[in-house]
């Protein structure tokens, strides 16, 4: 994929499409954002500074996002975010799904050690990973296929969610 061409994620399968793909612009990650959650079948996992809402907080993600959650009693979507407070303050399209989908999505605040980490992340199914070297800015890639990448990263991720509190700002809120 050429650094010109923009992301279609609809060319790509969950756990099949293996290679990594350049990411240019907003609208690149939020269609590959889009495509690993629409394809999950078990977990949906974000790191984030903000809640990033040009990726999150259009009515198709959210759309897929509550899709995925209500699929099964075992799905499970787990969002570690640095500071919510721009999430609150705009009025983020996943509030409504955090609040209603209490036992599928669950929120964390990053503790303290990774308080400072640059990079955001969404993890599908420990097998599609879209990474963001640096969480304020959209370029980075997408991988379908990520193998031992994606495991590696859930791992991390894992990691920092047992080390982070629950995030009461999204649940106590009345939009």
């Amino acid at each position: 994929m050429s650094d010109d061409t923009p992301f279609t994620g609809a060319d790509f399968v969950l756990g099949e499409s293996a290679g990594e793909h350049a990411l240019a612009s907003a609208p690149d990650a939020a269609d590959a954002s889009l495509a690993l959650v629409r394809q999950a079948r078990h977990s949906v996992r974000m790191f984030t500074r903000h809640m990033d809402a040009a990726l999150y907080s259009t009515t198709a993600f959210a759309d897929a996002l509550s899709a995925f959650a209500r699929r099964s009693r075992w799905t499970e979507v787990r969002i570690l975010v640095q500071d919510p407070t721009p999430a609150v303050r705009e009025h983020h399209r996943l509030l409504p799904l955090i609040q209603s989908l209490t036992s599928h999505i669950r929120v964390r605040r990053v503790g303290a050690d990774w308080a400072d980490e640059v990079s955001a992340l969404l993890l599908a199914d420990a097998r599609g990973v879209l990474y963001r070297p640096y969480g304020d800015r959209y370029d980075g890639s997408v991988d379908f296929a990520a193998g031992p990448r994606a495991l590696e990263l859930r791992k991390w991720f894992d990691e920092v969610w047992e080390n982070s509190l629950p995030e009461p700002e999204f649940r106590r809120l009345s939009l």
